[in-house]
């Protein structure tokens, strides 16, 4: 009738339960059932899809960064089949960066900035298509 009994289950479940307490349960068996759904359809997707396309939409080029008082004005020309941009920033050169706009324009003014810090900026453009790889990194102190 089987390796384990109903009895090995219950002390199995026991374990279980002292180790991750109740409330742990649901979490653990939804992110197995997420993590099961995604492996599927990943699967699903790597037999049909074939060779992955690189994304269709160009970063931007030429950034420009002027600093101001309290204000740093960026310029950019137009990515490749770009419908938006995501301008980003960082107190550090290289990143990590955060989304500071989501615009359509191909400038940009981050005010309000504290005087003496240096910022670092990168654009990426945006389409139905997805997200470009970041533009050139400038950087600006704000005066």
């Amino acid at each position: 009738m089987g390796e384990f009994s109903i009895f090995h289950w219950l002390v199995v479940l026991a374990i279980v339960l002292i180790l991750f307490g109740g409330r742990k349960i649901p979490e653990v068996m939804k992110g197995l059932g997420e993590g099961i759904r995604n492996f599927k359809d990943g699967m699903a997707g790597a037999q049909s899809s074939g060779p992955a396309t690189a994304t269709s939409v160009a970063a931007p080029s030429g950034l420009t960064a002027k600093s101001g008082s309290g204000q740093v004005s960026l310029n950019w020309s137009a990515g490749a089949a770009a419908t938006g941009y995501n301008v980003k920033r960082s107190g550090t050169s290289g990143g990590p960066y955060a989304r500071i706009a989501s615009i359509s324009e191909t400038s940009y003014t981050d005010a309000g900035l504290a005087g003496g810090t240096t910022f670092y900026y990168v654009v990426s453009s945006t389409s139905a298509s997805g997200e470009s790889d970041n533009s050139v990194e400038v950087n600006a102190t704000i005066a």
